[in-house]
Order: structure tokens, then sequence, then C-alpha cells
């Protein structure tokens, strides 16, 4: 009886539950944008929820995943998200419950908790959850990127970790210790490797590395990359299991509970990954502990030497970049090894063989993530067009997909398909279903309007999860257009909508065209547009890269001769039709 086995069912003999392998539950995620799933066009990009499903047996087990950027333990309850994943839970279901990193953000009031209240919005989640007779597993938030833990106690620190352990031990339920797990790993077993857990954990990504972040992205604070997020359900999964050995706090329900949970979680395999070179000193993947049939990257950054090919311990070869992502670990023991110049030549490691599995469609998870869905646009809102440097993703706003006014095009000086022009009403508003493929803590956004008349028309601007007061002064006609600015927009990698909310009986202005000063931001019906774009910009992107940058004017993906914008300024003062990104 191999180790994995005995283990489980001497867990089952001592709490007196009988463990049946047909046992069949769902584990439902809640949590902010470290758990949440991600599209493909932003791999590796990666939340802990998106992979947990890796890690369990998919014949027994599914996992949910609700979890979505930029929300907090309060505002996740306000936008009524946690009556949704109520509303689906089973009895003998789990709830899987992580919050921290926005509920302590105090420079965002739209989503800040004060430590005082943060433990009543976590017990109304214990509530939910046991109010259906499901069985709720509470994760303190794993640790930022550094040596100091912000989420445990301490001066000008948020002790999330504190505070979700207390209500745990108040219900007798399991707590995932993710938060010092975390912090233990990146600054003891990690130590001296801060470029490591940086660039191969977090999410900082250098020129090149992977195809959908050509430029690279600098987000090695917070985000993480695929195998960050798998060595956090990795956590998540040991921590479960002591929780079953050594939590003395639990009631018998909540162990019973327990032991069918840590039952399900499947066999892992130890992956090493080593180089054939005596003195390598560049980066390179660390030893993982992963499921049969889980994503896995094998990544090497050199530092000075010249890199070959990945083999296996058959010496087999495998890949010939020097990072192999996507591909999905065997049921053995495993030996991986990059090949150096100069280096030993490949010597076989005798294994195992592989142990037979049933994966399971996508590893048992999916995922609702507060995707939106939206009628395809028409082409016209869509084009692709030129963007700036300082504003590479400009949205025509002519048409909301709800909105309380008027679609014109009756007033010169317009950039799109026209202008959206708002009731005269203090409650007409406009809605946009927006899609950003990137994250940014500080993005800027500006708003092109115009409207005539001596007093302002300010509003309430939503974007993603952050509402922002913005006061919008006269152009001094209706065919003249200004600019207003947003700083310090919060903009996750997801759908959201962008909302513009009049606060005065006069209405709002005229709203000709926003833009991001990010890539990749776009109206979300525009998807299929954006896909048939592409494929036309690189059947001409290799030719039309050589054409020379004239003065005043720059020739665009399709060709076309754009004028050139200097500054921010001169987006005031486009020529009709010119400046809008799909």
């Amino acid at each position: 009886m191999n180790k994995f086995i005995k283990f489980f069912f001497a867990a089952a003999v001592f709490t007196g539950v009988a463990v049946s392998d047909s046992t069949s539950f769902s584990i439902y995620v809640v949590g902010d944008s470290t758990v949440q799933t991600y599209k493909d066009n932003v791999y590796p990009q990666t939340g802990w929820g998106q992979v947990l499903g890796h890690f369990f047996d998919a014949s027994r087990v599914k996992v949910l995943n609700y979890a979505i950027g930029g929300r907090s333990s309060r505002t996740f309850i306000e936008e009524g998200r946690l009556d949704e994943v109520k509303g689906k839970l089973q009895k003998g279901d789990y709830l899987f419950v992580q919050f921290g990193h926005n509920d302590r953000d105090y420079s965002k009031a739209a989503r800040y908790v004060e430590p005082s209240k943060f433990s009543g919005f976590i017990q109304q989640y214990v509530d939910a959850g046991k109010g259906k007779g499901a069985n709720v597993v509470l994760v303190s938030p794993m640790n930022l990127n550094g040596s100091r833990n912000v989420f445990s106690t301490g001066s000008n620190n948020y002790d999330a970790r504190g505070m979700m352990q207390t209500v745990a031990k108040n219900n007798k339920i399991p707590f995932v210790d993710l938060n010092m797990k975390s912090y233990n790993t990146y600054n003891n077993t990690y130590k001296g490797m801060g470029d490591y857990v940086t660039r191969y954990l977090y999410k900082k990504l250098e020129k090149g590395e992977y195809p959908n972040f050509p430029d690279g992205v600098n987000d090695g604070t917070t985000h993480f990359q695929e195998m960050g997020s798998m060595g956090h359900a990795q956590m998540i999964c040991e921590e479960l299991a002591d929780n079953l050995k050594s939590n003395t706090n639990l009631s018998a329900d909540a162990k019973a509970a327990l032991t069918t949970l840590v039952s399900a979680i499947k066999k892992r395999y130890t992956i090493k990954v080593k180089t054939n070179l005596s003195n390598y000193n560049g980066l390179i993947t660390q030893t993982q502990y992963f499921p049969a049939g889980s994503p896995m990257t094998l990544r090497v950054t050199p530092n000075g030497q010249t890199f070959e090919k990945w083999v296996d311990d058959d010496c087999n070869e495998v890949s010939k970049n020097m990072i192999y992502y996507g591909f999905k670990t065997k049921a053995r023991d495993i030996t991986y090894t990059a090949m150096f110049k100069g280096g030993a030549a490949c010597t076989p490691i005798s294994h195992a063989s592989e142990d037979s599995y049933e994966e399971g469609p996508g590893g048992g998870s999916s995922s609702s993530s507060g995707e939106v869905e939206v009628k395809e646009l028409d082409e016209a809102l869509c084009s692709l067009k030129a963007g700036t440097d300082a504003w590479p993703s400009v949205i025509d706003m002519a048409e909301p997909e709800f909105g309380d006014g008027w679609t014109e095009k009756n007033h010169e000086g317009y950039t799109g398909g026209g202008f959206f022009n708002l009731d005269n009403s203090a409650y007409s508003k406009a809605t946009y279903m927006v899609t950003s493929d990137q994250s940014a803590e500080k993005a800027r956004v500006m708003i092109r309007y115009s409207f005539s008349g001596s007093a302002n028309r300010d509003m309430k601007v939503t974007v993603d999860n952050g509402t922002y007061d913005v006061t919008f002064k006269s152009t001094g006609s209706w065919d003249k257009w200004d600019t207003v600015y947003i700083d310090n927009v919060w903009v996750d990698a997801l759908d959201f909508k962008v909302i513009l909310q009049s606060a005065t009986a006069d209405g709002g202005p005229n709203i000709d065209m926003i833009a991001f000063d990010m890539k990749d931001v776009y109206r979300t019906g525009c998807k299929a547009v954006r896909e048939k774009n592409k494929q036309t910009t690189a059947l001409v992107g290799k030719k039309l890269a050589a054409q020379p940058r004239t003065k005043g004017f720059t020739v665009n993906a399709l060709g076309q001769k754009v004028q050139n914008v200097r500054n921010q300024s001169d987006l005031r003062n486009l020529p009709k039709g010119n400046y809008f990104r799909y």
C-alpha cells in the first residue's frame, strides 16, 4: 500500500468517517484577481482558482471559480456575487474564500474595508455556506512579493491572516494559511532567489518572453504566472492535509467533510529540473510536486551560457525553447535537464513506468469570472486604426450597449462613428461593455466630450470596480471638443463595464470616445472583428514594418497614412474618423 493511500486510509479510520470513491461534490471558489480565471490571451497570467481543479480527482470533484479581480470581501457581496454563488451551492459542496488584497487598499474607497469590519464580512461567507449545508474553507491571502508580510500583525499592516484565522476558529472550520505558507516559501525556501520569485512566479515578464506580452510587463508585486498559481494550489492542498492531521479545533462535521475533501486530492509526483553544467549560475525552474496532467513550464534564463535544448530522463528532446510551457506532466516522477553547449552529455536516468490515471475534461475545473455576454458590434465601431504611444487603446463611444440618450452625428469634429448625446436628466447614463487583456493598478483614462453652456456637467464614471467623480467643464460649443482625465484607475484583465452617470439635472455632455494609456483595451463586442483584423495585420505586417515615418504622418498596420500625435493635447483636434482603435 503506497504512502498516499495509507495516509488517507488512516485519516478515515481516525475520524470514524467512511470515505467513498464515488462521493461527488463541487468546490466553489470566491476571491480576487489572484484567484480568478484568466483568458488565454493573457497567458501566463493565472489565478490559483483557475488551476485548483488539476489537484482533485475530476471524476469526484468539480471546481467552479467565481473569483473576480478588483473585489474586496465587501464589494463581492454588494454586487450580488455571493448571492449568486449561494444560489448554486448544494448540501455537501465546499466554499473556498480568499480576500484581503483589495480590502487593505485604503487608496480605493470603493473597495476598502476597515479592519474592524473585515471579520464581519468574512462571517457572511461562512453563514452563506452553512445556510446551504455547504462546507466553508477560509484561505488567507498569499504574500505580496517582498520580505514584509503585509497581511500579518505589525505597524501599517492589514492583518487579514489573523482575522480570517479567528473567524475560522470561532466557527470550527478549516483555515488554510496560504499567507504564511507562501511567505515562508518565498523568503525561506527561495531565500536569495528574489529574481526567480519575481520573474518565474510573479508576473514580471521581459520583452519577447511570451507572445501575449511582446513588450513585456512589469507586474511583479501582486499577480502571478501559471507556475506561481500552480504553486499556490499545491500549498492549499498541503494545508488541507495538515488541517486534517493537526487542527484540533474542527467540529466533528467539519472534520468529516475535510476527510472527504482530502481523500479526493490526486497523487502528486516529483518533477526535478536540472542542467548539464556543474557551474550554472542563471535562473532555472525549481523542483515541483504536481499531479499527472497538470500544466508545467520548464524555463531557464542563462547568464552567459548557450542553451541548446530540454531533454527528459530518457534523453529524449522535448523542446529547443528556453521557455517550454503548456505541456502536461506525466503520471510518474520525472527529471528534465536543460542542455547547454559545453556541458556533460545526457545520461539516461532510470525511472518507474507511468501510473494509469484519468484526467477528466479540463482537469476538473471550470470558471465563472464575471464575463458579460454581449452582442457582436458593427465593424465600423471596431475598425483597426492607429493609436498613439501615449494612448494605445482608443474606443468609440457612439453606441453604448445601454444608454439614456441618442447616437448622433449632427455636430462637427467627432472622431469615430458619431457620439452619444446623454439625456438631460440627473439619472441618465450610458453603459459600455469593455474588455482588457492586461491589468494595471494606476492606468490613466481620457474622455473626449463637448457641450455648450456655462454650468459644469459633472458625472460619475465607473471603470471596472472603481467609480470616479469627474468634472466636465463647458467647451463653449457643441462643435468644440475637449478632454478630461482620470488618474490612478485600477483595471483588471477581464470583461467589465464602463458607466457614465450624469450628476446634474442638465445631464451629461456629448461623449465622443475614451482612451486608455495601456494596450489591448477594447469594446467586448469587437472580439470577432479584432481576431479578423489580427489576421490581416499578420499578412501585411512584415512588408509595412519597413515603411518610413514621414514628417507629420505614420503608416499604420493597414497601410493607411495617419497623423502623428505628439502629445496628449493633440487628441483634442483629431480629424474626423482618424482616431479610434478596435
